[in-house]
C-alpha cells in the first residue's frame, strides 16, 4: 500500500451491539481498500485495469523493467536496455531533465534504430504504460497509458510531461528508479490501425481512390461511389453517346471522365468539371442535399436507370368483391427506422395493411362507403436495389425535423421473397447481399457523409470517405453504422449515461446473389468508349508535361529582349508593348533561361540569335520607374560575363523576377571597331535619348530612333536631328515633348539644355510638326487630336473589352474590341456587330452581373468608361474588361417597348404549376395575355373549373391583387417586368350567396413572415364546420392527404400580430366569440416543400438538361 494512501476511519466503538452482523451491508468506510498491485508480479492486473480494450490480435504481450542508477550523473538523455518484443527490438527514451520543457521528467518508447533499419513501409502496433516506481517498493508507482502506430518517422512515443520533479522525489531512492514497461504489441488487420494518414496513398493501400471534396460534396462522393462500384450502371454510363460533348456542358461526358479517372487515376479524382455541367456554381457546390432526391435526379438526367421494378398499391373491400389498385415502377425504397428494430421489420411495416373504416370508409364504385384494407405490396426487386432509411422525420410536436438515431440493424444478406405479390415471379432466389452502406455523420445542422462498399462479390470492404479510401473491418460496417446507444466507456456520457450514436446508415444498397456476377462483372477498356480514353489520355499527356515544367521552372527564369524594332513597333505609350500575349508582333524575344546560365553565354545567345558580333551591342536593363513606365537603366557592366543570370538580376533588378533588356547596336565604329558612348555609371556627357513621330494627319504615334544628345547643348541645336529622325521636312516648325507618363506629356522648351530639362537615358521626346490654324480646324471637325499630348490622352481612354455571349448554351463567338471610354451604347453596338454582322438594333449589350430578365438599359445614359468602372464589373487585368452580348429576334427598340410577363400557371391546383414568359406589348389587354398563354398550349380545364382564369400577383408572399382590365392596363404600360399568377376561377365562387365572402389565404412555416406556395383568394362560407372548410382548402392546394394532415390552421390578423390556431373540426372558422376582424386572413402552417427546401435549407436539387 503507498504510505501516503488515506487510510479510511475506524469506529474505536461500536455503536450498538451485536458487533457483528451478517445481514448487514458495509459502508463505505468500513470496505478494505483493494489491494495494491505490484509491478513486477500484477503486471497483467495493471495491463486489464488501464489499457483499453480492444479486439486485434495479440501478437506478443511483456513486461521489462530497467534500474536506473545515479540519477543525477545521468546524461540529458538516456537510453535503456534494448528487449524484443513481436519481432522488433525497443527500449525505453529518457530525458531525466525534461524534453522541452524543464518541469517534469520525459519518457518514452522507442523503437529501436527505426529510422536507420526500418523500411518506410514497416511499422509495429502497440499498447504499452510505462511506469515509475521505488526499487524497494514495487507497488508505489505512476504510470501512463498509450498506444501507437511506430514507424521509421514516428519512432518514439510517450510522455513528454511524464512525471513533475517535485512528484519524483517519492519514487527516487538512493538516485535510482525503477522503470517498468508493460507492452502490448497486436496484429493489424486492416493495415491502417492508428494510422496518422500523413502521406497516405490510398491507391497503393486499397488499389482504389477516393473523390475531393468541394465544400460540401461528401453526400454526392458517397453515392459517385457507390454508382461506380456498380459495373452495370458503370458500363451504362459509357454507352451515351458523347464524342462531341464538352464535359462542363455535358454530364454523361463528365460522369464518364469521373469514372474513368476513378479507376486509372492513382490520387484523388476532381468532381468540379461534373458540378459545373450540372450547371452548379462554387455556392451550390457548399450546399448539401438530400441523396435520395440526388440520385433521382442524376438518374433521370442521363435518362439511364438501374432496372425498374414493380411495385402496387391496392384498395380491398373487406364485405364486398371490390378492389382498386394501380402497379408503378419504382427505383428505391424509404423505409422506416422509428419502431423497427431491424430491416426484417421495416419491410413488414412497409407492406402492413391500414384498414379504412368508420370516417375513414372507403367510397367504392357501386357500393358506397365501404370498410377496406389499404396497403403495398411488391410485385418485383430490382437486381441492385437501393433503400432509404428515413433517418430524417418531421416531428410534429416539436414542429420541425429531427434525425432520428434509433437503434435499426440490417444483415449482410437479406430474403425479400416473404414481401413479394402472392402473383410474382419466384422462380429465381430472391436473396438480396449487402454491397454498400452510405452514412450520415451528425446532426440536423450539419454532418459528413461516407460510404463503405464491398466491391467485389468475394473481396473486402472499404470505406471511401472523401479523398480518403481505407480497409474496413465488419464491425465497421455493420455495428458502428447501426445507430443507438454507444457501448462501452467511450459511450458514457458526463453522468454516466450511455448517449446515442449521431454516425448511423441512411441509405443501404443491395445486389440480387443470383445477378452478382453479371452486375459486378469486371469494367475492361473494351467498355469505355475510345474517344474517351483518346481525349484523357492526350489531357495526361499534357498535364505531365506542364508538370515536368513547373518542377523545372525553379531553375529557370524569363528574359524580355527589346530592340529598336519593338520600340519602332509600339504605336502607343512607353517605350515598347511588354505584353508577353502580343508577342511576337510587339518585337519582344520572350525566352525562358536557366537562372544559373552566365550573361556572357546569354549575350553569345543574342549574338547568335540577331546575326551580328557580341562587341556589336550592348544591353541595357530596363526597369520600372516610379511613375509606373518602364524606361532604361544603365547597360550591364563587361565585368559581369562571368555573373550567372540570377546573380545579375539580384545585383540590378531585386525587385523583379523577370529580366528585361534593351539591346543597343552600335552606331559608330573607329577602325572597323564599334564604338559606345560611354555608360552612364562613369559619367558620361551623353544621354541615350529615344525619339516618336506624331503625325497629326494620320493620328498615328510610331517610335523612329535613337540619339546621343550632349547634354549640355541646348535642344534647339539638335533640332535638325530630330526632324531628320523624324522624317520631317526640313522647313517644317516642330513641336517637341516628354512622354512622361500616361497622364503627363509636357511640351518641351527648345531653348534650354537638355539637363535643365531633366532629360536622361531612355527618356522619350515625342515631336511633330506644328500645324497651321485650317489644319487644326480640319483635323477636329474629323474627330482627330492636333497634339501629340491630346492624342496621348486619348489614346489612354482606350478599353480591350472582352465580348461574351450571354447564355451558356450560345454557340456565338467570344471576341475582344478595342473600344474607348468615352463611346455611348450605340457606339459599342455598332462596333460589336460589325464583328458580328448582325444588325446593332438586334443586339443587346449588358453587364456580366446583371441577373434580371428584364431588358437592360442601355447604359442608363452613361459612357462605356463609367459603365466599366461602376459596380462589380469584372477588369480582368491589363485594362482588359467583360460584357455580354446577346443576339435578339426582334429589335431592341421593339423589345423596350415590351414588358417582360412571368406567369405562373397554377391548374388544375395551386400545386400544379407551370412558369411561362411572355413578351408583351405595352398596349396589351386581358384579352391578349390569355390568347398568348393560349399560344403556349396552356389550358384551363379542370373538372370543377368554370374555364374563367384570374390574373393576380403577390406581395411578400401574400395576395396582394387581382388584375382587372384597368389594372393590368397600368401595370404593363409602365413597368418593364410582371410577375403574376394565373388560375382557374373555381365553380365554387360561380354559386356564392349573400352571405358567402372572400377571405385571402397564405402558406407558412412557423413564422408567419416564412411565407412559401402560391397564396390565394377563397370562399368563406357562413356557417360552415371547419371539417369540411379543411375540405375545400386541400382540394384548392393540391396537397396530398399525407402532407394536408401536418397542417395546421390558423386565423391571423391583418398586422400579424394575432396567430389563433383553429382545431375543432365541429365549429365554423369564425364565431360569435372568436368574430371575423376586418384583414383576417387565413394561415395555414406547414413544412416549405414547394421549394424542396432540404433539412438544411438549402434550394432543391437542380441538374442542368
Amino acid at each position: 500500500m503507498n504510505e501516503d494512501q488515506q487510510q479510511p476511519p475506524v469506529l474505536e466503538k461500536p455503536l450498538s451491539p451485536p458487533p457483528y452482523d451478517n445481514d448487514k451491508v458495509m459502508t463505505e468506510a468500513e470496505i478494505p481498500p483493494p489491494p495494491s498491485l505490484s509491478v513486477i508480479e500484477d503486471y497483467e492486473e495493471i495491463a486489464k485495469k488501464d489499457m483499453p480494450p480492444i479486439e486485434e490480435e495479440t501478437i506478443e504481450f511483456k513486461c521489462v523493467h530497467w534500474n536506473v542508477t545515479d540519477w543525477n550523473k545521468l546524461d540529458h538523455r538516456v537510453l535503456g536496455p534494448v528487449f524484443q518484443a513481436g519481432g522488433h527490438d525497443w527500449n525505453v527514451l529518457m530525458f531525466p531533465r525534461g524534453n522541452n520543457q524543464s518541469k517534469a521528467v520525459s519518457i518514452y518508447l522507442d523503437l529501436t534504430n527505426a529510422k536507420s533499419t526500418i523500411q518506410p513501409e514497416e511499422y509495429a502496433c502497440a499498447q504499452f504504460i510505462i511506469c515509475l516506481s521505488k526499487p524497494s517498493d514495487p507497488t508505489r508507482f505512476v504510470s501512463l497509458t498509450a498506444h501507437h502506430r511506430f514507424t521509421s518517422e514516428e519512432s518514439d512515443w510517450g510522455f513528454t510531461s511524464f512525471v513533475s520533479f517535485e512528484n519524483l522525489q517519492n519514487y527516487i531512492e538512493q538516485e535510482s528508479v525503477r522503470v517498468t514497461v508493460i507492452l502490448r504489441v497486436v496484429k493489424d488487420a486492416t493495415g491502417i490501425l492508428w494510422h496518422n494518414f500523413v502521406n497516405y496513398d490510398s491507391k497503393k493501400v486499397t488499389g482504389y481512390v477516393g473523390l475531393q471534396n468541394q465544400g460540401a460534396t461528401c453526400y454526392m462522393n458517397s453515392l459517385f461511389q457507390s454508382l461506380y462500384f456498380t459495373n452495370s450502371f458503370r458500363k451504362a454510363v459509357y454507352q451515351i453517346p458523347t464524342e462531341n460533348d464538352q464535359p462542363t456542358k455535358s454530364i454523361a461526358l463528365a460522369l464518364q471522365r469521373v469514372f474513368y479517372n476513378l479507376q486509372f487515376l492513382d490520387t484523388a479524382v476532381g468532381t468540379t468539371e461534373l458540378t459545373k455541367s450540372f450547371g452548379w456554381d462554387s455556392l451550390e457546390a457548399f450546399r448539401q442535399h438530400d441523396v435520395q432526391e440526388f440520385n433521382r435526379v442524376l438518374q433521370d438526367n442521363l435518362e439511364i436507370k438501374m432496372k425498374a421494378s414493380r411495385m402496387k398499391s391496392y384498395i380491398k373491400c373487406i364485405n364486398v368483391d371490390y378492389e382498386s389498385s394501380r402497379s408503378e415502377d419504382y427505383y428505391d425504397i424509404q423505409l422506416n427506422v422509428k419502431g423497427c428494430k431491424n430491416l426484417e421489420d421495416s419491410f413488414k411495416d412497409y407492406i402492413t395493411e391500414e384498414t379504412l373504416e368508420g370516417e375513414n370508409k372507403y367510397m367504392a364504385e357501386g357500393y358506397g362507403l365501404q370498410d377496406a384494407k389499404k396497403g403495398v405490396i411488391f410485385e418485383s426487386f430490382p437486381p441492385v436495389l437501393h433503400l432509404q432509411l428515413k433517418r430524417f422525420e418531421y416531428d410534429m410536436m416539436r414542429d420541425m425535423m429531427v434525425k432520428i438515431n434509433d437503434r435499426h440493424e440490417f444483415p449482410l444478406e437479406i430474403d425479400l421473397e416473404p414481401y413479394l405479390a402472392a402473383n410474382a415471379d419466384r422462380s429465381g432466389s430472391h436473396n438480396y447481399v449487402l454491397h454498400g452502406v452510405l452514412v450520415h455523420s451528425g446532426d440536423l445542422t450539419g454532418g459528413h457523409y461516407f460510404a463503405f462498399v464491398k466491391p467485389e462479390k468475394n473481396g473486402k470492404w472499404f470505406k471511401f470517405d472523401d479523398d480518403r479510401v481505407i480497409p474496413a473491418t465488419l464491425k465497421e460496417v455493420l455495428e458502428e453504422n447501426y445507430g443507438g446507444e454507444q457501448t462501452g466507456m467511450q459511450g458514457l456520457n458526463m453522468r454516466g449515461r450511455l448517449m446515442n450514436r449521431f454516425t448511423n446508415a441512411y441509405m443501404l444498397v443491395y445486389i440480387r446473389e443470383c445477378m452478382m456476377d453479371e452486375i459486378l462483372s469486371p469494367v475492361t477498356e473494351t467498355d469505355i468508349p475510345k474517344h474517351l480514353i483518346t481525349r484523357i489520355e492526350e489531357e495526361k499527356r499534357i498535364l505531365e508535361i506542364k508538370r515536368k515544367e513547373k518542377e523545372e521552372q525553379m531553375y529557370y527564369m524569363k528574359t524580355l529582349l527589346a530592340t529598336s524594332e519593338s520600340f519602332k513597333a509600339n504605336r502607343g505609350f512607353d517605350f515598347a508593348d511588354f505584353d508577353e500575349r502580343s508577342a511576337p508582333q510587339n518585337g519582344i524575344l520572350v525566352s525562358r533561361v536557366r537562372k544559373d546560365q552566365t550573361f556572357g553565354a546569354f549575350k553569345a545567345d543574342i549574338a547568335k540569335w540577331r546575326g551580328i558580333a557580341e562587341n556589336e551591342f550592348r544591353l541595357w536593363l530596363l526597369v520600372n520607374r516610379q511613375n509606373r513606365t518602364v524606361r532604361l537603366d544603365m547597360p550591364i557592366p563587361d565585368e559581369e560575363v562571368n555573373s550567372t543570370l540570377d546573380e545579375v538580376r539580384q545585383r540590378y533588378a531585386t525587385n523583379q523576377a523577370t529580366l528585361r533588356f534593351y539591346l543597343e547596336e552600335a552606331s559608330f565604329h573607329e577602325n572597323d571597331v564599334p564604338v559606345f558612348p560611354p555608360s552612364p555609371q562613369v559619367g558620361s556627357p551623353f544621354a541615350l535619348i529615344f525619339i516618336k513621330a506624331f503625325s497629326p494627319e494620320y493620328q498615328s504615334l510610331q517610335g523612329m530612333g535613337h540619339i546621343y544628345a550632349p547634354k549640355d547643348a541646348k535642344i534647339q541645336s539638335l533640332v535638325g536631328k530630330l526632324k531628320e529622325i523624324a522624317r520631317l521636312e526640313e522647313s517644317n516648325d516642330i513641336l517637341v515633348y516628354e512622354e512622361i507618363k500616361p497622364s503627363m506629356v509636357d511640351r518641351i522648351d527648345l531653348n534650354i539644355t537638355f539637363t535643365q530639362a531633366e532629360l536622361q537615358d531612355g527618356d522619350i521626346l515625342c515631336v511633330q510638326r506644328n500645324l497651321t490654324t485650317e489644319e487644326q480646324e480640319t483635323i477636329l471637325q474629323n474627330g482627330g487630336q492636333v497634339t501629340v499630348d491630346k492624342y496621348l490622352e486619348y489614346e489612354l481612354g482606350k478599353l480591350l473589352v472582352t465580348f461574351a455571349p450571354r447564355f451558356e448554351d450560345d454557340e456565338s463567338p467570344e471576341l475582344e474590341l478595342l473600344l474607348h471610354r468615352d463611346m455611348n451604347y450605340e457606339q459599342v453596338a455598332a462596333c460589336l456587330a460589325g464583328e458580328l454582322k448582325v444588325s446593332p438594333d438586334r443586339l443587346r449589350v449588358i453587364n456580366p452581373y446583371y441577373q434580371g430578365k428584364v431588358p437592360q438599359k442601355r447604359f442608363d445614359g452613361q459612357k462605356l468608361g463609367k459603365v466599366l468602372s461602376s459596380g462589380f464589373n469584372n477588369n480582368q487585368g491589363g485594362g482588359r474588361f467583360r460584357l455580354l452580348y446577346e443576339k435578339l429576334e426582334m429589335s431592341l427598340d421593339e423589345i423596350e417597348s415590351k414588358c417582360m410577363v412571368t406567369v405562373t400557371v397554377c391548374t388544375p391546383t395551386l400545386k400544379d404549376q407551370q412558369v411561362v414568359e411572355l413578351l408583351l406589348s405595352k398596349e396589351s389587354t386581358m384579352k391578349d395575355l390569355l390568347e398568348a398563354l393560349v399560344a403556349k398550349d396552356v389550358s384551363f380545364e379542370s373538372q370543377s373549373g368554370t374555364r374563367r382564369v384570374r390574373i393576380f400577383d403577390t406581395l411578400h408572399g401574400k395576395f396582394h391583387q387581382e388584375y382587372d382590365e384597368l389594372s393590368w392596363k397600368a401595370a404593363v404600360s409602365e413597368r418593364p417586368f410582371l410577375k403574376v399568377y394565373a388560375e382557374e376561377v373555381p365553380e365554387e365562387e360561380m354559386n356564392m350567396v349573400e352571405q358567402d365572402c372572400f377571405i385571402d389565404v397564405f402558406h407558412f412555416q412557423r413564422i408567419t413572415n416564412h411565407t412559401h406556395s402560391v397564396p390565394f383568394k377563397f370562399v368563406l362560407k357562413a356557417g360552415e364546420k371547419l371539417e369540411d372548410t379543411k375540405k375545400r382548402l386541400q382540394a384548392r392546394t393540391g396537397l396530398e392527404d399525407k402532407e394536408w394532415n401536418k397542417v395546421k390552421i390558423n386565423i391571423v390578423s391583418e398586422d400579424e400580430l394575432e396567430v389563433n390556431l383553429v382545431s375543432d373540426d365541429q365549429e365554423a372558422l369564425f364565431t360569435a366569440s372568436r368574430p371575423y376582424q376586418q384583414g383576417d386572413r387565413i394561415g395555414l402552417d406547414y413544412i416549405d416543400k414547394s421549394t424542396k427546401m432540404d433539412r438544411n435549407g438549402s434550394g432543391a436539387i437542380f441538374i442542368r438538361g
